[in-house]
């Protein structure tokens, strides 16, 4: 198993999470890195390896694959990194400037063409 890249960091944020099913519910998150983040699950509506959309405080959709499950515990992986902007405004909390951030990178991805 490969290593944890990046900072780990103790959250209070709150979301949501979607299925591929389109199933959807409320969420909390318990730690959080640019690369993924911890939730407990009780209702185990996390698949183990299935594509799941999350949104964290406002920010996202952030696509991400259910990496790991212990018990009601499970480990997420986002396809794409939280930009850095976005994860230092949602390790500090400030989920105002984290949308404000998320909306600014969303904006910039690149297109592949315009219809």
């Amino acid at each position: 198993m490969e290593g944890r890249r990046g900072e780990r960091v103790r959250t209070r944020a709150t979301g949501s999470a979607k299925s591929q099913k389109g199933f959807e519910w409320e969420i909390a998150y318990e730690d959080l890195s640019q690369g993924g983040c911890r939730v407990d699950d009780p209702r185990h509506g996390f698949e183990l390896g299935k594509i799941v959309t999350l949104e964290i405080a406002g920010t996202g959709p952030h696509d991400a694959e259910v990496a790991w499950r212990q018990g009601d515990r499970v480990g997420i992986e986002f396809l794409r990194p939280l930009s850095e902007r976005v994860f230092n405004h949602l390790k500090r909390e400030e989920w105002d400037a984290a949308r404000d951030a998320d909306r600014q990178v969303a904006s910039r991805l690149p297109v592949r063409r315009i219809i």
